[in-house]
């Protein structure tokens, strides 16, 4: 087992979300929906037993998949405006889950996995003690792909801002940290 990396978990903090209507694809980045919470990415196939006289033999289906996100709603967040429009609208997207952990960026690039689909849903919660809550569920055509998606700074920005000094950005060349 000497000279094997040890592996590390990866947190569910650092899986994002990018959405995309796929009409604008030559003309707009990706955006986040902010404030995500949650999201599962799941894959599955119906597999049928047909018992034979020589035993049970195994029919295989189509792969099925699809993304089911939760987010807390964010006042005028155009993103989330844009999503309930395209599951009103029946409008076809893109997505991708993108791993943003700093350990895994190659070339500027980071882990992805990309899709196409639909929202087949969109609720909005809104209890009397709690964050007002979105939940929608993206049914992804054809097969998913797995890949390294690039990260704009736009984008980076709304994942986590950077850290800033306590002087005016103008009289530290810019803000930021030293170094």
């Amino acid at each position: 087992m000497a000279g094997e990396p040890i592996l590390q978990m990866i947190d569910g903090k650092n899986k994002i979300l990018l959405f995309r209507e796929l009409s604008k694809q030559a003309t707009e980045d990706a955006t986040k929906l902010v404030f995500q919470t949650e999201h599962t990415f799941s894959f599955s196939r119906e597999l049928d037993r047909i018992t034979t006289k020589d035993g049970t033999v195994i029919k295989v289906g189509e792969l099925e998949s699809e993304v089911g996100i939760e987010a807390i709603q964010a006042k005028r967040d155009p993103v989330s405006a844009f999503l309930r429009a395209a599951a009103i609208a029946g409008t076809k997207l893109e997505i991708w889950e993108v791993s943003v952990d700093e350990d895994l960026e190659e070339d500027g690039k980071f882990p992805a996995i990309y899709a196409q689909g639909y929202l087949d849903s969109w609720e909005g919660s809104a209890g009397a003690e709690d964050e007002a809550e979105i939940s929608s569920n993206f049914i992804v055509e054809l097969e998913p792909q797995f890949g390294m998606a690039t990260i704009t700074a736009g984008q980076q920005e709304a994942i986590q801002y950077a850290f800033e000094d306590t002087v005016a950005s103008s009289e530290n060349g810019g803000g930021g940290v030293e170094g």
